[in-house]
């Protein structure tokens, strides 16, 4: 059976590629949580919008995106992906499964939990299914309404995409209330205080920056 292992991102792919040297593995490459996503996943719109997210040209985008790799995915009998269990990586997770329900992905799909260090330590692994993530993904990205996915990995995390998308949600409102300490310190306290979001360096940057206006 042909596998295609699907990580989070470049750096736990590169992990995966040390173990796995004859794999092939696919980095999705996304932040679903920045910006603004469409229906379909990757059609035309969708990476419009997520290369306006990143501040590229389209064309840059589709470089960088796991979009012509997804394409191929049709043509393999089993997926195994690698996503801990912070906001950023259920997000896109759900961006991910929904795209396979999308497109009539046929075959096995296997959940790794991975530790987030983004090492691809797998810390438990369970079989999934697409079945309902395009409905999830409408609720939640675009109409922004809790969804549950009965998925305890994602439910547990997915309630903080909504919060996160407030334009005073509670990391603003932290580092309002911190901003007088200096901005790497404040960073550092905001990515541990933040943990559960998987919350980056330069959106916390730009969180403190709104503080600012």
């Amino acid at each position: 059976m042909k596998i295609m292992h699907i990580t989070s991102g470049e750096y736990s792919a590169d992990a995966l590629r040390e173990r796995l040297p004859d794999a092939e593995i696919l980095p999705f490459n996304e932040a679903m949580c920045e910006g603004e996503a469409a229906l379909p996943v990757f059609g035309e719109e969708f990476c419009r919008l997520r290369a306006k997210a990143y501040g590229v040209r389209y064309d840059e985008y589709l470089q960088k995106s796991p979009v012509a790799g997804l394409k191929k995915s049709g043509g393999y009998g089993c997926l195994e992906l690698y996503f801990d269990h912070d906001m950023f990586c259920a997000v896109n997770a759900v961006t991910l499964l929904a795209y396979l329900e999308q497109s009539g992905f046929g075959g096995k799909i296997l959940f790794h939990l991975i530790a987030q260090d983004g090492r691809a330590d797998v810390l438990e692994s369970a079989p999934i299914r697409a079945d309902g993530y395009l409905a999830h993904y409408r609720a939640l990205l675009l109409d922004r309404r809790a969804v549950r996915t009965g998925f305890d990995i994602f439910d547990r995390v997915l309630p903080l995409y909504l919060e996160y998308k407030k334009k005073d949600n509670e990391i603003v409102r932290y580092a309002r209330e911190h901003r007088s300490e200096e901005k790497e310190t404040l960073i550092k306290k905001m990515l541990a205080a933040f943990r559960d979001y998987g919350l980056s360096d330069l959106a916390a940057e730009r969180f403190i920056g709104q503080t600012e206006i």
